[in-house]
């Protein structure tokens, strides 16, 4: 079991002052400041809760994911939360690490970062989201910490009986990770039933706003970049955005869907005296969320974006707002001077750059944090995505390639492999040499992770596959297929207990 903490050794020699050896306060204060993580050993995790009667906190996240970058430099660091860790069994899981992606199967996590309270027997009493506040987290993992009752008797009760649903259970799913939790919501559309079953019984109207907003933001039809809304849709719109926005804690608790899908929704309302008051409104609240700098860089630049989005939407992009765009975000790069704090909300910077069209000054922040980042590939793999929209099929591919051969970790590689070998099918997919190296590359990171074809790596593994078959239908590429489903039968022979699953996608050829 591998605890990571940071001790100092004692200033003070034993030589020096009687007593010396004894004196831990250095020690312990430094510790106090630290999560006792265990790196990886989740079965030791779970042998330790069982034998202390402690529940699990497992932390599910990657080196180059930048939401999990968020939760380093913010909640990992927050004292009340560090403190509250103490109740746990905290355990890292970087998904590269080995077994990780079967632990990911085990406990159907899909998505960086994930984080999960199991009681001390291994099952999952809530996961929750990485949107809820640190001044509320405190609250929720001591409810968490006290609870037999797993999420899915929880789930199953507020689908069949809502009035059933006790206060703990409320708070619970009020601090749910929806939308991040495929397998428990896995027919089309069961989770926003869910929500708005959950809105429409929940017992206090802030509750009640939330699952609505949360249920309208999943049933909306998407129209282009915005929304078509039915009568009813409106009226819910109309219901539960005024509510939130007069609530500066209730706008700061949906500030992510907000920044997202607010404007889109109330752009998709009637021109008219309603759809102008409720911009408005929602422009103050944004224009609050960014001066508000108690929050995080990447709180405030989500809130610029969603400032650009409703603009977009209704009054159209002027050059003033232009310009204030361009200034906001050249004082969040500024700002952000630690790798972790970087890596946090620099892409988004660049996001917001070119929903404003500025792609040179969008292309000038990725190319710049290329060259200092620690994981480039990240941000390589933006480019890749920017040139197939800028229709500059030979730079996709080779940004793709680019960010494969730079990218670190197993199932990291896989996935940039993937990314790659997909690059090369939608945008030279006449190449059939490239298209026959790239699926070398998805095979040699397979094959280097014998035993690893769960969650992410399978999910990955299997787009590639089917667009490989899509590809070779189309592009006569049976003899690439051929050859790639020779290999997979020495990879899939190597996948232990995911031997039958591995290549399924080869049975449909």
């Amino acid at each position: 079991m591998k605890a990571i903490t940071v001790k100092l050794a004692l200033a003070l020699s034993c030589a020096a002052i009687v007593g010396a050896c004894t004196d831990t306060t250095g020690t312990e204060a430094v510790e106090s400041q630290q999560i006792a993580w265990r790196e990886g050993d989740v079965n030791d995790a779970l042998v330790e809760a069982q034998e202390s009667g402690k529940p699990v906190l497992l932390y599910w996240g990657a080196e180059w994911c930048p939401p999990c970058a968020e939760m380093k430099q913010t909640l990992f660091k927050d004292p009340a939360f560090i403190a509250k860790t103490r109740d746990f069994v905290p355990v890292y899981l970087d998904g590269d690490t080995q077994g990780a992606q079967k632990w990911g199967d085990r406990f159907s996590i899909s998505g960086y970062p994930t984080v999960i309270a199991l009681s001390p027997d291994g099952n999952e009493i809530t996961r929750i989201s990485s949107a809820t506040m640190a001044s509320e987290l405190p609250d929720l993992l001591t409810l968490a910490a006290g609870r037999t009752r797993t999420i899915d008797a929880v789930l199953a009760d507020a689908k069949s009986d809502p009035k059933s649903l006790s206060d703990e259970d409320w708070t619970i799913l009020g601090g749910f990770a929806w939308g991040n939790d495929p397998a428990r919501f896995k027919e089309r559309g069961s989770e926003a039933d869910l929500l708005e079953t959950l809105a429409a019984n929940a017992p206090d109207d802030v509750l009640k706003r939330r699952f609505g907003l949360l249920a309208l933001t999943r049933k909306a039809d998407k129209d282009g970049d915005g929304y078509k809304l039915t009568a009813a849709q409106e009226k819910t719109l109309e219901a539960v955005l005024p509510g939130i926005l007069a609530s500066r804690d209730e706008t700061i608790e949906n500030r992510y869907e907000l920044a997202y899908m607010g404007g889109p929704l109330v752009s998709a309302l009637p021109e008219g005296d309603t759809r102008d008051a409720m911009a408005g409104n929602l422009e103050k609240a944004l224009e609050a969320t960014y001066a508000d700098k108690s929050l995080t860089l990447l709180d405030r630049t989500y809130a610029t974006y969603g400032e650009v989005l409703l603009a977009k939407g209704t009054t159209g992009l002027t050059d003033e707002l232009k310009a204030k765009v361009r200034k906001r975000m050249a004082a969040i790069d500024k700002a952000a001077g630690d790798p972790i704090a970087r890596k946090s909300v620099i892409s988004y910077t660049a996001m917001v750059l070119d929903e404003i069209g500025d792609r040179d000054a969008a292309t000038k922040v990725l190319l710049a944090e290329i060259e200092k980042s620690a994981s480039p590939y990240y941000y390589m793999s933006i480019m890749a995505g920017r040139a197939a929209e800028d229709e500059h099929p030979e730079k996709a591919v080779e940004w793709a390639r680019k960010a494969y051969e730079a990218a670190e970790g197993p199932a990291t590689r896989v996935q940039w492999a993937v990314s790659y070998a997909m690059a090369v099918m939608s945008q030279t997919p006449e190449d059939e040499a490239a298209v026959e190296a790239s699926a070398d590359a998805v095979l040699a990171e397979l094959a280097a992770s014998p035993d690893g074809y769960y969650q992410r790596t399978q999910s990955a593994a299997d787009r590639w596959g089917k667009a490989l078959i899509r590809w070779s239908e189309e592009y006569d590429g049976s003899a690439v297929l051929d050859d790639v489903e020779a290999q997979m039968a020495d990879v899939c022979s190597r996948q232990g207990d995911k031997s039958e699953a591995c290549g399924g996608w080869l049975k449909s050829a």
